[in-house]
């Protein structure tokens, strides 16, 4: 009986250790698909448009100098 409860307690810790050990091997590898987002640089877009002279007189506070 004393030999019986013995395994089933090294049986359950085994159990529990190997779900811990899951645990944190899933936890590293999203800690390390987040690093390597992080190094990641992001696009950087550059837009470069002209105004229209009447759209810039019109929105300009300073008085009319022409």
């Amino acid at each position: 009986m004393a030999h019986r409860m013995r395994l089933m307690g090294a049986g359950l810790a085994i159990a529990v250790n190997a779900a811990a050990l899951a645990v944190v091997h899933a936890s590293m590898g999203q800690f390390n698909d987040r690093q390597q987002l992080a190094l990641q640089e992001p696009a950087r877009i550059l837009v470069v448009a002209h105004r229209p002279v009447e759209l810039a007189i019109q929105h300009c506070p300073a008085p009319k100098v022409l």
